[in-house]
């Protein structure tokens, strides 16, 4: 089935909501309309150790924000998160994929920057990370942001900053989210140390096992990562570690935190840097922990920490909620909150175009925690609910969900074929902030998006999974 591009255009001249239509879907028998987000209770995570909801959120995002948790001290989960929860950075965030060549957007080297454009081979639009480093230890002095390392600058970055492999992802609405990363490897259960949760990949867990929280196995795969945010063999808990560093540190020291902030607000220090807490003192990590947290927890924080850091960011990640949109309000009664353009765009997506085949529901993905507790944790397909293969690349670039963790296991659940090169569904909810496009960022505009699903692409080849890569 096509949409002519007339048609198309049309409803591109509209809006960012117009914008979001046509994107076909496969010829599934049953499509799930959108409604409104504001009917879907945000999910609770259960078994955790917050005492102090509103202090846990305050605690998350300045973790969140805070560029002392890089190694060098300059990178933050914000970092590739900053921009309607993703990011649009365009110097040096080009990654050659697997042939090493870089060859897309004016780009040929490393530290170059990226012109917006469609990205027709194996390269990907990623997001610029640390210089290749190693690990020798924490600072002592409480004032020094960067960690001591040694360098590591391999090919092909060199001494430019290292790239990831994939398109960051937007935190926001992600806590709809069953398993979040674009291979679903941030496992819905929370294993307290890191992204694999109770399946084989994990390297062990800290404390007791937290449901519906992918949101934290997320937040604990990128801050040791040597590609993301830190010189290559740092952990997270113990001595010599980011617990260690951070405990020690006043949040936020180095950055000003506005007073009206919607969260931070209360402890700002402004006109000086970093938050107050009382007349005496900055606050510390150990300060803001003890507050959130169970005290056998706070008092343990050492060797707690990356179950501390996971739910912490998971709270204040969880109050990101898109859910005051024209559509919102449309869905909710009001017809005026669109036009009519709009409205035109909205019905082909539920309708003709068969888009919410695949972006179901309010939450505009067939990836949520919602669609699968109605449909099942099997597509049509046989494969994983919420992950597909599109064609946008070769299966043979990247594996997706069918590629394996560092146990050698892989992500899908289901073992189907059809997880090979699937990827998750990304929600549609404010889709036009979040250029580029698909997991390789290979396409720069919804409108390119459009038109990719029109033709009907695909470039399905099968493959063997191969292993996981830390640097996607």
């Amino acid at each position: 089935m096509r949409v002519q591009n007339t048609v198309i255009k049309a409803i591109l001249a509209g809006s960012m909501l117009a914008m979001l239509v046509c994107m076909i879907g496969t010829a599934a028998a049953e499509t799930s309309a959108p409604r409104s987000l504001q009917m879907v209770p945000v999910p609770q995570p259960t078994g955790g150790d917050i005492i102090d909801q509103a202090a846990a959120v305050r605690l998350g995002k300045a973790l969140f924000w805070d560029t002392q948790t890089g190694g060098d001290g300059k990178i933050a989960c914000a970092t590739c998160h900053f921009h309607a929860g993703a990011d649009n950075r365009r110097l040096n965030t080009l990654h050659p994929s697997n042939d090493g060549i870089f060859d897309s957007g004016g780009v040929n080297g490393p530290g170059q920057m990226f012109n917006p454009t469609n990205i027709t081979n194996d390269d990907r639009l990623g997001s610029q990370g640390i210089v290749g480093s190693l690990f020798i230890g924490i600072d002592p002095d409480a004032a020094v942001s960067a960690d001591e390392c040694a360098p590591d600058q391999t090919a092909p970055f060199f001494q430019h900053r290292r790239v990831t492999g994939r398109n960051a992802p937007t935190v926001i609405g992600a806590v709809f989210n069953r398993d979040n990363f674009w291979d679903g490897r941030a496992n819905h259960t929370f294993n307290g140390l890191d992204p694999f949760g109770a399946t084989a990949n994990a390297g062990g867990a800290v404390g007791n096992l937290i449901e519906n929280s992918s949101l934290a196995s997320q937040a604990d795969g990128p801050p040791n990562n040597p590609v993301e945010m830190s010189c290559a063999g740092r952990h997270f808990n113990g001595n010599n570690s980011l617990a260690a560093k951070l405990l020690v540190r006043p949040a936020l020291q180095h950055q000003y935190v506005d007073p009206t902030d919607s969260v931070l607000s209360m402890l700002s220090a402004w006109p000086m840097s970093g938050l107050q807490c009382g007349d005496d003192h900055l606050c510390t990590y150990t300060d803001l922990i003890k507050e959130a947290f169970r005290p056998e927890i706070a008092n343990e924080a050492q060797k707690q920490f990356s179950r501390i850091w996971g739910q912490a960011i998971q709270a204040y990640e969880a109050t990101l909620i898109p859910d005051h949109t024209p559509m919102d309000r449309y869905l909710a009664g009001n017809k005026n909150a669109l036009t009519s353009s709009q409205q035109l765009g909205l019905n082909i997506l539920s309708g003709k175009g068969k888009c919410t085949t695949c972006h179901a529901g309010a939450e505009l993905t067939d990836a949520s925690l919602s669609f699968a507790a109605q449909k099942g944790l099997i597509n049509e397909d046989g494969g994983d609910q919420g992950f597909h293969n599109n064609g946008v690349r070769p299966t043979a670039e990247d594996p997706g969900r069918a590629g394996t963790g560092p146990n050698g296991v892989s992500f899908s659940q289901s073992g189907s074929p059809s997880d090979s090169g699937a990827f998750k569904t990304p929600s549609l909810r404010n889709v036009g902030l979040t250029a580029p496009y698909f997991h390789n960022g290979g396409k720069a505009t919804l409108e390119d998006v459009v038109d990719f699903y029109n033709r009907g692409a695909t470039l399905r080849i099968p493959r063997k999974p191969n292993a996981y890569d830390p640097s996607r």
